[in-house]
């Protein structure tokens, strides 16, 4: 099976191709060599889904043959007391969740390799029930319910005492962070002409966990489309992966990024990268179609790149920044102060920003004169709270705020946005079901077109009480408005 058309368009560019070649000798591994202690996650989360399951990407197993779920629900498959999900990621049309017993639960498209774990071909008989037919009208699909069930990846595959504190997913292949700051991975990475491999070894898929080479001191990944980036104890940067529009050289294997030492964070788009110096300052690279590194630098131009890591001055304007993620075409931050931002292309509204309320001259027009690149960040209006997480998907968006409540916005068309009716969601708006009403959210991933939103098991949300609310967005000081929650 294919990956989705959007997940692999002709502007795959990998963002590890602004790389600094360290030789692998002394400076490398001092660069890596400090001992690393990770925290493991010991939260048990609850598992929300919605969006796109026509393969089986929700995990609901056998549970439904629904095509879309278009409000958020309980995944039962993933239950809190049984299973225990302490993290979970989410890819192109897979997923991966760690658990409080140290295993890695996979679900979704296993063609390539991306679960880690053999799986069955699908069968006609199938049986499927329909727990969620009154959540969709949609019509049912035939699902394979070996993939589509979340399950563990043989612990054999990895060393006895091997623990875990992250897992992240790309469109084609998913990682593993262990305690100790070691990676593994399995499944494979895509380019513009089909499979580029897993390795320089490898041309093929990678169908088992296998550690990542050259890589010590590990503290956080974070994935892109094709592409993934480490975070060292040192505040140095890795990535690897597809890199389709540098042809002489396919990055498969970890290379150090051309960034000071000093990093404290990562984040990364379909096709471009995030990395966060101390103090909050910004650098990114990759590809820049709609301005989507927030550097203005040849936004809206064919094959736009920002080919080294640069600073991305047009941020620092909002204090200090401390989470940044990236869809397709824009991108969202948070600042240390709780505000969420946006940038990136207009049309698909996944910036959850009304034209009115952008500066006209950080637009940029398409040849018909309607509005197509927000340029430079602006503040996204209509979340009641600070925001404590942002995700993105492709071309969708969501925020947690800090009183566990979620607000979506962007494309919608298979419900990813966890709204029913429109298309469309053009601004924030709070995400209702009966199964997270009473619930505190805290965090979200997005996949290619479909969102999992997990909350504290142990706790209850403190209710928004329906009020006329007044915001004033610092950035564009506008009049007055009355907003109902």
């Amino acid at each position: 099976m294919f990956l989705k058309a959007h997940l692999l368009s002709s502007q795959v560019f990998l963002l590890s191709t602004a790389t600094m070649r360290v030789s692998r000798g002394k400076h490398d591994a001092n660069i890596q060599s400090h001992i690393v202690q990770n925290e493991v996650p010991s939260k048990i989360l609850d598992v929300y889904v919605c969006g796109n399951n026509n393969d089986g990407e929700l995990g609901l197993g056998d549970l439904t043959k629904k095509a879309e779920i278009p409000r958020l629900v309980l995944n039962t498959k993933l239950d809190a007391e049984s299973v225990g999900v302490v993290q979970v990621s989410a890819g192109g049309i897979h997923s991966v969740a760690l658990t409080r017993n140290n295993l890695i639960m996979t679900w979704g498209v296993n063609d390539e390799g991306a679960l880690g774990r053999i799986t069955r071909k699908m069968q006609d008989n199938d049986d499927t029930q329909d727990e969620h037919e009154e959540e969709s009208g949609e019509d049912d699909v035939d699902i394979n319910v070996d993939e589509a069930t979340p399950s563990p990846v043989d612990p054999s595959h990895f060393p006895k005492g091997t623990v875990f504190v992250q897992v992240m997913a790309t469109n084609s292949a998913t990682f593993a962070l262990t305690r100790d700051g070691l990676v593994y991975g399995w499944g494979t990475f895509r380019g513009d002409n089909g499979r580029i491999g897993w390795s320089p070894e490898n041309k093929d898929c990678q169908q088992t966990p296998v550690l990542v080479p050259g890589l010590t001191g590990i503290t956080k990944l974070a994935a892109g489309g094709q592409h993934v980036l480490a975070l060292t104890s040192t505040g140095a940067v890795f990535s690897w992966g597809c890199n389709d529009q540098h042809q002489l050289v396919q990055h498969l294997l970890p290379s150090r990024c051309a960034l000071p030492l000093g990093i404290t964070d990562i984040g990364a788009g379909t096709y471009h990268s995030f990395a966060i110096l101390k103090g909050g300052f910004v650098f990114s690279w990759g590809s820049n179609n709609f301005g989507q590194t927030g550097i203005a630098t040849n936004a809206g131009q064919n094959n736009a790149l920002i080919e080294y890591p640069t600073r991305a001055s047009s941020l620092q304007t909002f204090g200090k920044i401390v989470l940044i993620d990236g869809g397709k075409d824009h991108s969202i931050a948070i600042t240390e102060a709780g505000h969420c931002l946006a940038w990136g292309r207009i049309e698909n509204k996944a910036l959850g920003i009304e034209t009115e309320r952008m500066f006209p001259w950080d637009i940029i027009h398409d040849d018909r004169g309607r509005p197509r690149i927000l340029k430079k960040p602006h503040h996204v209006d209509g979340i009641s709270g600070r925001v404590i997480h942002a995700a993105t998907g492709s071309d969708h968006s969501i925020a947690i705020t800090e009183l566990g409540h979620a607000y979506t916005w962007g494309f919608n068309s298979l419900h990813q946005t966890g709204h029913t009716g429109a298309e469309e969601i053009l601004r924030p708006t709070i995400v209702r079901s009966k199964d997270i009403d009473t619930k505190t959210l805290v965090s979200a991933s997005t996949g290619g077109q479909f969102t999992i939103v997990v909350g504290d098991h142990a706790g209850t949300k403190w209710y928004l009480q329906q009020q006329d609310q007044t915001e004033t967005c610092p950035q564009h000081n506008p009049e007055t408005k009355s907003i109902t929650v």
